[in-house]
């Protein structure tokens, strides 16, 4: 089964082959695939081993996927590794890997697709790494080893992976918030830092950055686009200001995508306004995600199910503008970003209404056109729209 996971010519090894860094990265690899997790650790560098104990090791095992203990062993046993060539500067080596594994993203939006929305895509994964279906891609990754006493170790460099790592989750965080242009300039700067950091792994998660550094470059040249997509295709329904489950004020409605593309974000945007006519003003503005479809593996945490055409959604959401703004200003929505999807994952097929996706969901508000005003309860006073702002105001909901 090793040999068959691992391209080598051998497990038996000369003894000067066995200790060279050639040998080092085979044994490690064969250990990592017979899930001797101890053997792993036992090979690591000095300054590794104690920047980690053996079980903090093992949730962040070098060139291991990153997946829960549900699937770990599954998608471990359908990785392929090809050893290639070897660099020796001094203490220190590089040895090249041809890595072949299951596409995480494509894999989980694949199997949630095929489950639908009623259903868990993860109840799958199992049957579906054992039977092989399941997308692929090959990239170029790397084992780095340092000489420590005549003898070569592996380099897992946990310090510089988990900056990077942090980096990454924030640079997630504000690709969520349509911070395109700042996603684009962390990326880079992770992708530069990576090409001189060496430590196991770094190359692989170099060939990951990229491609989803690709993705966000789309997303901010699509911006007028998507706009434009947004008003034509996008469709706001009954909009209401009602009390959350909490018991502070939230805006309940729908979204229904009426266009050609999927999307994996819709934004909305509040604007409350003061005054009248031309003392009209822009008193406070809030955005808030009504649609959010991961580009990362979750791990099957969450569906990660973009929203397709002919799909309505219902949302709500707390608002965060402070009282007296609430109590003196009128609410007005729009939708104020979109991204689309980009990910060649095959679409659900529609299966009804989505549930509440807001944090504030309590019970759904109706359905009405893309800039939808926000009519709010009789307590509130309600000035008309800005002449040039297509936004409209939520309908009273009970309190």
């Amino acid at each position: 089964m090793i040999a068959a996971l691992i391209a080598i010519a051998t497990l038996m090894l000369p003894g000067c082959e066995r200790n060279s860094p050639h040998g080092i990265a085979r044994r490690y690899l064969e250990n990592l695939q017979r899930s001797n997790y101890a053997g792993c650790y036992a090979m690591l560098a000095d300054r590794d081993r104690k920047n980690r104990t053996l079980a903090e090791f093992l949730t962040e095992i070098p060139l291991a996927p990153d997946v829960g203990p549900a699937v770990f062993r599954p998608v471990l046993r359908n990785i392929q590794f090809e050893l290639g060539d070897i660099r020796i500067d001094g203490d220190n080596a590089f040895v090249a890997l041809k890595v072949t594994a299951p596409d995480l993203p494509l894999w989980e939006r694949t199997l949630d697709a095929a489950a639908g929305t009623d259903h868990f895509g993860g109840q799958n994964a199992e049957r579906s790494l054992a039977s092989g279906d399941f997308p692929k891609h090959t990239y170029d990754d790397g084992i780095f080893l340092t000489r420590e006493r005549d003898r070569w170790h592996v380099v897992a460099g946990f310090t510089d992976r988990d900056r990077i790592v942090d980096l990454h989750r924030e640079a997630i965080v504000e690709y969520h918030q349509f911070q395109y242009a700042k996603v684009v300039v962390d990326y880079k700067s992770m992708l530069a830092d990576l090409d001189k950091l060496r430590f196991t792994g770094a190359p692989g998660l170099a060939a990951r950055y990229r491609a989803e550094l690709a993705g966000v470059q789309r997303a901010q040249g699509d911006v007028p686009a998507a706009m434009a997509y947004a008003a034509k295709s996008l469709r706001l329904g009954d909009i209401a200001m009602s009390m959350s489950e909490e018991r502070v004020p939230a805006i309940f409605g729908s979204i229904t995508n009426t266009g050609a593309r999927a999307l994996d974000a819709v934004q909305i945007a509040v604007t409350w306004y003061q005054g009248r006519g031309k003392d009209l003003k822009v008193a406070y503005a809030e955005k808030h995600p009504v649609v959010t479809t991961p580009i990362e593996f979750t791990d099957f945490s969450v569906p990660v199910i973009p929203f397709v055409p002919g799909e309505k959604r219902q949302f709500g959401f707390i608002l965060t503008a402070p009282v007296q703004v609430q109590q003196y200003a009128a609410p007005y929505v729009t939708i104020s970003a979109i991204t689309f999807t980009y990910l060649k994952a095959p679409l659900p097929k529609l299966a009804g209404t989505k549930a509440p996706s807001g944090p504030a969901a309590s019970t759904p508000a109706p359905s009405s056109p893309p800039g939808v005003a926000v009519n709010q309860p009789a307590s509130l006073p309600t000035p008309p729209p800005p002449s040039q702002s297509p936004a409209k105001k939520v309908a009273p909901g009970k309190k």
